[in-house]
């Protein structure tokens, strides 16, 4: 049993609300602040739209709802004053020639309505050099209208600014057909046998070139008639003017049944007919495409936004990658650079000292001689170690810092949520003013610095031992001198020789067992900051997400009201029906269309069952993912929806999402 028209308002007034409620939900998810300069850009111009749309849906909703018929179906006549207008009107309701004019004057000053069976004629006002008298009363009847006819005489062509005010005026969806209307009395036809003649041809070529050009996809087509001979023909006039050209118009074609013929008055009346049959469905769809057309327009904004803000999550993400692995690198050849500084300087420091012993030796130093120079040795390479290591932590220092420093700009960020009024999103206090500590982090590199440097120079502290052991040693060997002077030499360098080496190889081992430790703090420390970043952006990550909820909340309101409206024309339940406006086309699931016209669509693709849809097209799968061929622009945005829809139910679909299939 076919649905009510009032039930089928009250179900679009129900899921239009749920609309709103999303968008609202959806505004307060990205209506939050943010220091960082692109990504509030961002987020400000997704909150901008979404506060935009919600103004737009609601007073587009209102206006839906309180204005426009659902009940009845609109058609106005439009046209150039004396065009012939309300004596088209006149010979479709078969009336008494009441509102024709005498051609003085334009009988039509405001909007006349009579109905026609299930249809509603309007008569708009004349336009004419002084239209703005009358220019709100045209717009209002425009508006109100599903079906224009644009009635113009052969005598005048539509003028182009003229067009361009009622393309201005019409709603989205509406139709808009040209009507030449061929003026002639009865009496010019007894020599001229055909209504159609090459000049009206002509024209009407002309007319529709500028109607197409002008009106774009709201123009359907043109129809030539004469209207006066039509209202002669099936009128019952009582002006006396008009009825004597009722007599001569008998005079002429001998029948009404002829002259009605003849006047092509047939072909508008059939359209009505047919327009009267799914008048309701006709409202419905209509009304119901205005509606979904702001939805539309206004996700696709959305949309576009929400594009944008993911792409600056992802660039935060790549500059914190680069920003860590820059800072390792850094940390990394600071330490193989000081590792070889160091051995280095040590190694110079065992090779002077091997000569000041040995000089010592030969030249039969006296112990405090040989232990001062040493000593002054050691200093000199502590001061020459302590110089290199300052040098290369201030450059790493300033290195990291540049490198963090530019980090930070980027995502030195506060949040401040404001209430959320989402139950399946709290981040609370979760988020809170992320800072990039780096001043802690420079801390930590100049604390392990100094600590370096103290214990690389606290390891020089054994060789005032070794000095003292190696003396000893010597003297030990030498007795300065005693016996062999050349044997005890000898042995005296050896023995040195081998001290030296092994205290040193243990120093070295220790400083570089120290400075690996030292730096591997340094490592985890920064990348315990680096965490703070990583975090922060797993909680915008979150919000992204949370936005591509709402979004599928919006979609899923429209699937809604578009399943409602397929219910409605079709009379019969429906599964799911997808309606692109933009594309020009729907897809059902159930229900199948016997009233395709209605829809207004280039092509509806129908499925019976869900199974039937994947039978059909059978595109590929892989890790859970539809592959859809990426010229299939409507198939992609169909069966994305078609699988988040199902979803909602059936929670074990084997098919997670739908990709594009690049060639």
């Amino acid at each position: 049993m076919e649905k009510t028209t009032t039930n089928y308002k009250d179900h679009f007034q129900s899921n239009s609300s749920k609309v709103l409620a999303s968008l609202q939900e959806f505004h307060d998810l990205s209506n939050v602040e943010i220091e960082d300069e692109k990504l509030r850009e961002s987020l400000s111009s997704i909150s901008a739209e979404v506060a935009s749309g919600i103004d737009k849906i609601q007073m587009n909703l209102t206006y839906l709802l309180k204005n426009v018929e659902w009940d009845t179906f609109n058609v106005a006549f439009f046209g150039e004053t004396n065009a012939g207008k309300s004596t088209l009107i006149e010979a479709l309701t078969k009336g008494k020639g009441t509102f024709i004019g005498d051609g003085r004057k334009d009988f039509t000053k405001k909007t006349t309505s009579i109905n026609l069976d299930t249809v509603q004629l309007l008569d708009l006002p004349g336009i004419e050099g002084n239209e703005k008298k009358y220019i709100s009363e045209i717009k209002r009847g425009v508006e109100k209208a599903h079906i224009v006819f644009y009635v113009i005489g052969t005598n005048k062509e539509p003028e182009f600014e003229t067009l361009k005010k009622i393309s201005s005026f019409l709603r989205d969806q509406a139709k808009v057909y040209s009507v030449i209307n061929v003026r002639g009395k009865p009496s010019i036809y007894r020599y001229q046998p055909e209504l159609v003649s090459e000049s009206v041809k002509t024209i009407e070529e002309r007319t529709k070139e500028k109607f197409k050009s002008i009106l774009g996809e709201h123009y359907v087509d043109n129809i030539i008639l004469n209207a006066h001979l039509g209202f002669l023909s099936t009128g019952k006039p009582q002006r006396e003017d008009l009825i004597r050209d009722q007599q001569k118009l008998l005079d002429v074609f001998e029948s009404f049944e002829k002259s009605y013929e003849f006047s092509n008055l047939a072909k508008i009346e059939d359209l009505l007919s047919q327009l009267t049959v799914h008048s309701k469905k006709e409202i419905a769809v209509s009304n119901t495409y205005k509606y979904m057309s702001t939805i539309e327009s206004i996700m696709g904004r959305i949309l576009k936004g929400k594009k944008e803000f993911d792409s600056e999550i992802k660039s935060m993400h790549v500059k914190t990658d680069e920003a860590v692995r820059k800072a390792e690198v850094s940390i990394s050849t600071f330490h193989q650079s000081i590792l070889s500084s160091v051995h280095v300087k040590i190694d110079q420091m065992k090779s002077n000292m091997e000569k000041i012993i040995y000089e010592g030796i030969d030249y039969e130093s006296s112990e405090s001689t040989i232990k001062r120079k040493l000593t002054e040795q050691q200093k000199v390479t502590e001061k020459e170690i302590k110089q290199v290591l300052e040098t290369q932590l201030e450059d790493l220092k300033t290195d990291i810092k540049r490198i963090f420093t530019q980090l930070q700009k980027r995502i030195d960020i506060e949040f401040k949520f404001k209430g959320m009024g989402s139950n399946d999103f709290n981040i609370r206090d979760i988020i809170k003013k992320m800072e990039i500590s780096i001043g802690y982090i420079m801390k930590e590199i100049l604390d392990v610095g100094l600590s370096v440097i103290g214990i690389l120079l606290m390891a020089f502290n054994p060789i005032l031992a070794i000095i003292g052991g190696v003396v000893a040693l010597i003297k030990k060997i030498w007795e300065w001198f005693f016996g062999d002077p050349t044997k005890r030499k000898r042995e005296a360098k050896s023995e040195a020789y081998n001290e030296i080496s092994k205290s040193v190889k243990t120093m070295k081992a220790e400083m570089t067992k120290t400075l690996n430790k030292e730096m591997n703090y340094l490592q985890k420390s920064m990348e315990k900051q680096v965490g703070g970043f990583r975090d922060f952006i797993h909680q915008i990550r979150l919000l992204s997400f949370a936005m591509n909820e709402k979004i599928r909340d919006l979609q899923m309101s429209k699937v809604e009201i578009s399943r409602q409206l397929t219910e409605y024309v079709e009379g019969a339940n429906n599964h799911f029906t997808f309606f692109d406006l933009k594309l020009k086309c729907a897809m059902f699931i159930g229900a199948q269309p016997e009233h395709p016209d209605v829809y207004r669509l280039e092509k509806i693709y129908a499925y019976p069952t869900l199974s039937a849809f994947f039978a059909e097209h059978n595109f590929p799968v892989k890790d859970e993912f539809m592959y859809i061929p990426a010229n299939e622009e409507f198939l992609y945005r169909a069966t994305s929806t078609l699988l988040d829809y199902y979803k909602q139910t059936d929670h074990f679909l084997p098919i997670k999402g739908v990709r594009r299939q690049r060639s």
